[in-house]
Parts: C-alpha cells; sequence; structure tokens
C-alpha cells in the first residue's frame, strides 16, 4: 500500500458526502465502500440504501444484496430471471472506518452468517435478534433461492471486509478466520461459489479511479455502410464485438444496456440456439454467424472513423441484449479469441432525446414484460423531469443519469418514489401507496391514474416535497430498533394534506397549492402522535406501526372524526 493512499481515500471519501447526502464520517465510508464494490450493477441510491443494514443488532453484517441475474433482486427480477441457470449473487459487507484490519468483524461475520444463511431456520427460531433490516434482506435471498430452485441457479457468495488499511499486511490469523468463514458458508450450500476478501484503502482507491466508460472504440471489418457519415452499418468480429462490451477486467460493462429494457433471459431457446452457433466452429462449409442472428442497435451521440475502428460517444445498446450476453459468456467461458465470424451491427447517431425515445420503443416495445421500463420515455415524465429540475430536483426517469452526473442522492428522485407519493398525496390513498411497485406501474390504468397528463405540474411538486420532507423528519428521529417504514411517512402526509386543505376529500388539483407549504418538524410530530394515540383509541385491526394501524378502516375515520369529507 502507498503511504499516501489513506490521504488520498479520506478526500475521495469526504468529497463523496454531498453526494450521499449524511454527515457521520463511518456511514460515508459504508456507503462509499458499497458504491465502488458494486459499481458494475449501477445502482440507484435508494438501491443502494436498499441493502444498508448497519445499525444496531445488524450482527456485523453492515451491507446485504441480493441480485438475480445482475439485477437487484425484486419479485420481478424473481419472477422474470432466466429460464434455465439463472445467476444469484449475494454480496455481504462488513465495514470498519479504521486503520488496519482487526479479528473481531471476522468473528462476528461467522457467527451471524452461519444463522441467516441457514435457511431452515424460520425467522423466529434465529437465535440471534437481528434488526428489521437484515431479516428483510435474508427473506429476499431466502425467497429468491426457493423460487429458482428448479432453474438450476448459479449461486454466488461474496463477503467483503473492508477497512482503510493495508490488505498486503494481513496477520495469519485474519486469513485464517477467512479460510474459516468461507469453509463455513459453502458447507451450506451443496454448489455455491463463495468468496471471503479483504478491501483496504489501496484496493478501494483503484476502485474509485475506475469510471464507466461511455465513450468507446469498435474495431470493425470490411468497409462500413454509411449515409452521410451520420449513421453506420458495420460488421465486427465476434471477438472484438466481445472487447467492446467488457471492461478492463473482462466482465460486461452492464451499464450499456440501461436503454434495453429487457433482462437477460437466460438459456431458453432463442439464447440456446444463439450459443449453438457460437459454438458451432467457424469453416467454408458453415454459416457466418450474422447470417443466423438480427445483430445489435446501438446508439451513441457522435462517431469517428479511423482505419478499421469507430470511435463512438455516449454509447448505449438499445437492442440485442441477449445476443450480446450469450456472446460475453461464450467467449468468457474460454470461446475461441481466433474466431473471424462476425457479427452485424447498427449503429445509429443522434443526440435528439425525442428521436432517441423513438428509437428505444420501436426497438424494445415487444415484450409486455418491460412496459414499465420504457415509460420514462414519455411526454408526461420528460415535463415533470424538467419542471422538478426547476425546483431542485433530478427525476431520475432515465436510470442512473443523475447519480452519474454526481447530484446529490437526497435531491433524486425515482419513478416509483415519485409515484408512491402521488398516491398518497394527490390521491389521498396511503394504504396502497406504501406498495406501490414499478411493477403496477405496467398496467395502464394505474399508470394513468398516477401521471395524469392533465394535471397541474405542481401537483407532482407538492406531492413530493410533503412526503420526502416527512419522510426525512421521521428517518432522523429512528428508534434504535428499527428504520420507520414509509408506509408511516404516508399516513402521516396524507393527515397533513388534509389538514392544509381542510377536508378529507379534495381533488388532485387541489394539492398544486401546497408547494412550498412542507411541514415542519413539529407539525409532523404532532400528527404521528395524534396517529398514535387514535390507534390506542381506535380497535381496529391492521398492520400496527409505532402504535398506527395502517389500514383503510383506520386512516378513513380518523380523517373523518377530525376533518369531515
Amino acid at each position: 500500500m502507498g503511504i499516501n493512499d489513506v490521504v488520498l481515500l479520506d478526500s475521495l471519501v469526504d468529497k463523496a458526502r454531498e453526494r450521499f447526502g449524511v454527515s457521520d464520517p463511518s456511514e460515508i465510508f459504508e456507503l462509499f465502500c458499497f458504491e465502488q464494490l458494486l459499481k458494475d450493477y449501477e445502482l440507484s441510491y435508494e438501491e443502494l440504501e436498499a441493502g444498508w443494514t448497519d445499525g444496531p443488532e445488524d450482527g456485523g453484517v453492515d451491507g446485504f444484496y441480493v441480485f438475480v441475474d445482475g439485477r437487484l433482486a425484486t419479485d420481478e427480477s424473481i419472477e422474470y430471471a432466466a429460464k434455465r441457470d439463472p445467476e444469484l449473487r449475494v454480496v455481504i459487507f462488513t465495514v470498519r472506518r479504521s486503520d488496519s484490519f482487526q479479528q473481531e468483524p471476522l468473528n462476528a461475520l461467522a457467527a451471524s452468517l452461519a444463522e441467516l444463511f441457514d435457511l431452515r431456520k424460520a425467522e423466529s427460531d434465529l437465535d440471534y435478534p437481528f434488526a428489521d433490516a437484515v431479516l428483510l434482506q435474508r427473506a429476499i435471498f431466502h425467497r429468491a433461492f426457493v423460487a429458482l430452485a428448479d432453474k438450476r441457479p448459479r449461486l454466488a457468495i461474496e463477503v467483503y471486509y473492508c477497512c482503510r488499511g493495508d490488505s498486503g499486511t494481513l496477520a495469519g490469523n485474519l486469513t485464517t478466520r477467512a479460510a474459516h468463514l468461507n469453509t463455513m458458508i459453502a458447507t451450506l450450500f451443496s454448489s455455491a461459489t463463495v468468496i471471503v476478501q479483504f478491501k483496504g484503502s489501496s484496493e478501494l482507491l483503484e476502485m474509485a479511479r475506475r469510471q464507466v466508460a461511455y465513450s468507446l472504440r469498435l474495431r470493425f471489418t470490411e468497409s462500413y455502410i454509411s449515409r452521410e457519415g451520420r449513421n453506420y452499418v458495420v460488421l465486427a468480429r465476434l471477438p472484438d464485438y466481445y472487447a467492446f462490451v467488457s471492461d478492463e477486467g473482462g466482465a460486461l460493462r452492464r451499464y450499456l444496456f440501461e436503454s434495453n429494457v429487457r433482462d437477460y433471459l437466460g438459456l431458453g431457446l432463442v439464447n440456446r440456439d444463439i450459443r449453438s452457433s457460437l459454438e458451432r466452429h467457424a469453416s467454408p462449409d458453415t454459416e457466418d454467424f450474422w447470417w443466423l442472428n438480427n445483430g445489435v442497435t446501438i446508439l451513441a451521440t457522435h462517431a469517428t472513423v479511423i482505419g478499421k475502428e469507430l470511435s463512438l460517444e455516449n454509447v448505449q445498446i438499445v437492442n440485442g441484449l441477449q445476443t450480446t450476453e450469450t456472446l460475453h459468456r461464450y467467449f468468457a467461458d474460454g470461446g475461441d479469441l481466433r474466431d473471424e465470424r462476425a457479427i452485424l451491427l447498427k449503429i445509429i447517431l443522434t443526440s435528439d432525446e425525442d428521436a432517441r425515445a423513438r428509437i428505444i420503443k420501436a426497438t424494445n416495445y415487444q415484450s409486455t414484460v418491460d412496459l414499465f421500463s420504457i415509460r420514462g420515455l414519455d411526454k408526461i415524465q420528460r415535463d415533470i423531469e424538467h419542471f422538478l429540475a426547476d425546483h431542485g430536483w433530478f427525476y431520475d426517469r432515465r436510470r442512473n443519469l443523475y447519480k452519474n452526473e454526481g447530484k446529490p442522492a437526497e435531491r433524486i428522485v425515482s419513478i416509483p418514489y415519485l409515484a408512491a407519493a402521488v398516491r398518497a398525496v394527490a390521491l389521498g390513498d396511503p394504504v396502497r401507496s406504501g406498495r406501490q411497485r414499478a411493477r403496477s406501474l405496467r398496467e395502464d390504468e394505474v399508470y394513468e391514474q398516477v401521471f395524469n397528463p392533465k394535471w397541474d405540474l405542481r401537483v407532482f411538486l407538492a406531492s413530493l416535497e410533503i412526503t420526502h420532507k416527512i419522510e426525512t423528519v421521521l428517518q432522523a428521529r429512528k428508534t434504535i430498533y428499527e428504520t420507520p417504514p414509509i408506509a408511516l411517512a404516508h399516513f402521516v402526509s396524507y393527515v397533513y394534506t388534509c389538514s392544509r386543505l381542510g377536508r378529507s376529500r379534495y381533488r388532485p388539483q387541489d394539492v398544486a397549492a401546497l408547494v412550498g407549504s412542507a411541514p415542519d418538524e413539529t407539525e409532523v410530530f404532532a400528527i404521528r402522535d395524534e396517529l398514535r394515540a387514535a390507534g390506542a383509541r381506535l380497535q381496529i385491526r391492521g398492520r400496527r406501526v409505532e402504535g398506527v394501524a395502517l389500514s383503510r378502516e383506520f386512516i378513513d375515520e380518523f380523517v373523518q372524526s377530525r376533518f369531515g369529507t
């Protein structure tokens, strides 16, 4: 480790303070470590925080992330996982902002993971009282593991111990303990790839310096076809295309597929055929690969031809993920890099946002599964993005655009987050808003109800301001045992809206008048305490959080008794 690596690392971590929107040095360091080690997954800030499990009773597990086929595990990604051989990956973090590696964190992890990864144990049977955040991630892993069991999933478990120390001078007791942890995890699963690694200042610094590259060079064969130098059709050798889509470490540049709304579908019929054609050795008697494949569509903003090479800027692969991923897996598994067969590539150059949206839709509308993913291209979504930007918010309708630009996490808003806020505040439905998910927005009726283009855009801004402020206040005063769920923030948001408008029944348009009128801390806790008191008084069944019954019956009786209709 270089003598100045810690100084440089601390400087980078300090610069991340504004980006993450937290002030505690240990928390900033944790998020920084998560971000760097999970960089290739291109997680949004919301997703990064979803697996952040640090806190009392975390059992030494500061981060717990589950991925299915390279995507953060959700009910949707599990349901639409590869037909065969999906990849299930679990990434565990223990992070200390100390200057050296110690044995205690490994001891804590060994005890915790022996429990958490023993899936025979129900949550109630666990010996250690793990925090809710840890149990939630365990439940996600359990659900994915069971749901994908008949698809022969490839399980990989990665454990990282991160600190500011030097991983090149580890004491023998640490390496021995890490080996024991590796063996212990491996014995719990019949076939799993397990790694336990130490990441110190040098490794974290190196990862932080590695930036995703959207400007890439592509080698092609023969002459290209182009109309006025604006668009290109080329043939590229399979190994050259493999190099184009691979990063320095040989991993697939998944961020190039942000605009390709289809996930990898595994070795189903289509991809088995692609794999089969790749494995068929080229000879004068066999077909070239591009004869048998529709090829790939690439969007870029600029291109320069240098000999037999195209230099492309702002690359996005909008169609051809199945071909690309299957091809990448083929070569990563040892495919012949001397292969002279070619793949057909269509390269379209445009920086016009409307044109790019039309191209992406045209190349991805074949599957209803992906409908929500292209919602962000709609005019109403672009209008919301521009309007919110004028008020200091960054609407992430194009996944991770603002994260990559270094905008502060607390000012970045995802489509599902805004949809939930609108349902709670503008539509007065805090019961269902907490369950608002991307999947539900695929349904035209739900989507059009939440994103009504006839509304004043201030409806969206007011809903966001109120919900975000209340969530932030409750989060700052969270108990040592749990973080208040978003559902409670939505109940408080709805009651506050009723209070400001003076009635429980109002039109979504009425909410527009509340822009700039988010509650202060006193108002938030006053409403929360009223809900608590009502919860004790009204014996209504329902899931209770801090004494509040999160049910339609409860909230209707509460607001009608206070505000009438």
